[in-house]
C-alpha cells in the first residue's frame, strides 16, 4: 500500500542523534509515501506560535499514516495523537527498547503496531516489515 503523506512525530532532541533517528524513518517511509514530513522540518518552521499550531493539525489532518516516535517525552506529541485518533488516522508508534509508550497510547483506537527497536538499523528494519504486511 502506498500513503500520500506520512507525518512524523516526536520530540527533538537537541544533539544530532534525533537527527540521524528522523532521518532514517523518513528514509524508509519514502519507499511508501509520497511525501514524508518530520520534526526536522516542524523545528524549522519560523512562524508564530499560533502558526506553529495551525501547522502541526494542518499536517495531522492531511496526513493518512501518523508516525510516533516515542522515545523521548513529548507533551505537543500527544496533542497531534488525539487529532490523528479523531481523524481515524493509522498510527504506528516507535520506541528505543526500555522506553515507555504510556497506556493512552496503548489503548489508542488508530493504532495498528508499536516497534520496539534496539538501534537505528533495527529500526529501519523493522518499519520496513511493517509497512510490507500493511
Amino acid at each position: 500500500m502506498k500513503f500520500k503523506n506520512i507525518l512524523v512525530i516526536g520530540a527533538l532532541p537537541k544533539d544530532d542523534s534525533g537527527k540521524q533517528l528522523y532521518e532514517s524513518i523518513s528514509s524508509v517511509s519514502s519507499s511508501y509515501g509520497s511525501e514524508v514530513h518530520t520534526p526536522i522540518e516542524t523545528a524549522a518552521f519560523q512562524g508564530t506560535t499560533g502558526e506553529r499550531y495551525d501547522r502541526a493539525f494542518r499536517t495531522v489532518l492531511d496526513s493518512d499514516l501518523v508516525i510516533a516516535e516515542m522515545s523521548f517525552p513529548s507533551t505537543g506529541q500527544g496533542m497531534e495523537i488525539r487529532e490523528a485518533a479523531v481523524l481515524k488516522r493509522p498510527l504506528v508508534v516507535v520506541a528505543k527498547e526500555g522506553s515507555k509508550v504510556s497506556g493512552l497510547i496503548k489503548g489508542c483506537p488508530v493504532l495498528k503496531s508499536i516497534i520496539y527497536y534496539s538501534d537505528l538499523d533495527d529500526l529501519k528494519k523493522q518499519l520496513d516489515d511493517w509497512f510490507k504486511s500493511y
